[in-house]
């Protein structure tokens, strides 16, 4: 999801109205990084989201947790800056000190005989001062625990008359303060806002998309990718499509350039309609690159059992550009070259203390925020309305529509595990040591493209990025100029010459 990666992260403060009553779909809001809260030993908040029943006029909001989460006894505060012009405010006294409000919500309770008991009711900023935190509504508020997530919700009219407000949450024990989300400034809900096309933020609990439906066909754990082969020419080159290949991706390529060379074209699992492989089990780490690795493996076997002499292996982005990295690092000996076609170069992920995460720690982010928090739940909708967008694939508008369509039939199972585990990746460090020689082709775009800021991705992802990579003398970096992801399409002249000459120049 464009992705995913860039997008996701910088837009998540972006509202929308959440479904009607009996719903588990809830907007997000906020984020919070694990582990920065005050004591590791209770609460610390990974999310934030609401839902407006309008109907019965209920205003819910679910905070969930990293870890486990003590359902008999803990605090959730919400506040909540309703812009009301003549309401006093008060500025939060946990973390986020920026943040002034002028409604609180409390709930600070033990569960005894199966139900809360505490605190809990609605204060004004004088009423909160003065730690009277139900000065205005006493036990109007509803509580839920639901797995890793409390749910709050009070009748908006209770709280205020606006639509639109401002807010954050605080999580802790039923006596103490322990952490805040966001950590600064605040979330902003507007509950008459219309749904937006792109950059939807729902989730429905009730899904599990880190899995498969009970019934879906898998691929056995010995069977192979499907290959597909043509061509005849004395060059023996693997093709891999990736996740945001289509399905014709190489084929113009292949037809131009069959007399040079015979091609074995690999599709990975689950891609262009191919059944997929089985899911790990759930405790598995992304970092372990479960599908990635298996995909490396299948090209290993496809060249040893033809067998293969040192052939070209062509990836368009990922996953098979992941999978022929770790094939040339671990097997050198098997590839003549790489050739990466619109790979996207690894972004940094900060930390919660704001210094880059280690290849762990990235590891360990997408595992517990990334993975658990967000994609196990995105609707095919928000799915949708954040992935790759029409102008990143060609010039031809009406093939990247397609395109687009087409990539999105891609079951979401699918579409999660690919992406997960090359977000969890960074192959940075060990490109410097890649023996092999690799030819990057990156796309160019157009000024059109990158100076529009809802594209400003593009730069980052496919071109910038790359300079963070160590400098490599086997490593060569070409933009092409005036094409998008599909450079082969877009700028075939220049695409397979550039391919050509360095072929020729490989011992």
């Amino acid at each position: 999801m464009t992705f995913g990666v860039v997008l996701l992260s910088s837009a998540l403060l972006a509202a929308a109205p959440g479904p009607g009553p009996g719903s588990r779909v809830w907007t997000v809001v906020a984020v919070d990084p694990k582990g920065d809260a005050r004591d590791s030993s209770l609460a610390d908040a990974a999310q934030l989201s609401y839902r407006y029943d309008e109907p019965a006029g209920m205003l819910w909001f679910r905070v969930s947790m990293f870890g486990g989460l003590n359902a008999d006894s803990f605090g959730v505060t919400i506040g909540v800056d309703t812009g009301a012009a003549q309401s006093e405010k008060a500025n939060w006294w946990g973390a986020n000190k920026e943040f002034a409000f002028d409604r609180l919500i409390t709930v600070s309770v033990t569960r005894t005989g199966g139900r809360y008991a505490g605190t809990l009711g609605i204060s004004d900023a004088a009423g909160a001062m003065r730690r009277e935190f139900a000065n205005l509504r006493r036990d109007n508020v509803e509580v839920r625990v639901e797995g890793d997530a409390i749910l709050i919700g009070v009748r908006r009219d209770e709280l205020t008359d606006r639509m639109a407000m401002k807010a954050f949450a605080a999580v802790g024990s039923n006596d103490a303060w322990n952490d805040d989300i966001p950590n600064a400034r605040s979330a902003e809900i507007d509950l008459g806002a219309p749904r937006p096309a792109r950059g939807l933020r729902e989730i429905d609990v009730s899904r599990n998309n880190l899995t498969f439906p009970a019934g879906h066909r898998v691929l056995r754990e010995t069977a192979s990718a499907r290959v597909a082969r043509s061509g005849h020419g004395r060059t023996a080159m693997i093709l891999i499509p990736g996740l945001y290949s289509s399905k014709d991706v190489f084929d113009r390529f292949v037809s131009r350039n069959g007399s040079r060379y015979t091609f074995h074209l690999i599709t990975p699992p689950g891609l262009a309609g191919t059944q997929p492989r089985e899911m790990p089990p759930a405790t598995t780490s992304y970092g372990a690159f479960t599908w990635t690795r298996r995909l490396a493996r299948d090209i290993r076997e496809l060249i040893e059992r033809q067998p293969l002499e040192k052939p070209i292996i062509v990836a368009h982005g990922f996953p098979g550009s992941l999978a022929v990295e770790e094939l040339a690092l671990s097997h050198p000996s098997l590839v003549g070259g790489v050739v990466e076609i619109a790979s996207m170069a690894v972004q940094p992920y900060p930390t919660s203390s704001g210094r880059e995460a280690t290849p762990e720690e990235r590891v360990a982010i997408v595992d517990d925020s990334w993975a658990q928090q967000w994609f196990k739940y995105v609707t095919p909708e928000t799915w949708e309305s954040n992935n790759y967008p029409a102008e990143m694939f060609t010039n031809d508008a009406v093939r990247a529509e397609r395109v687009r369509k087409e990539i999105e039939e891609v079951p979401l199972p699918v579409k999660i595990r690919y992406l997960v585990e090359f977000m969890a990746s960074d192959h940075r460090r060990a490109f410097g040591a890649i023996s092999v020689p690799v030819l990057v082709l990156k796309p160019g775009f157009n000024e059109t493209v990158l100076t529009n800021p809802a594209l400003g991705w593009f730069k980052a992802s496919f071109q910038d990025g790359w300079s963070g990579y160590p400098r490599n003398p086997r490593v060569e970096l070409t933009t092409i100029p005036d094409a998008r992801a599909l450079i082969l399409d877009d700028q075939p002249a220049l695409a397979d010459n550039a391919i050509a000459s360095f072929v020729s120049r490989l011992p």
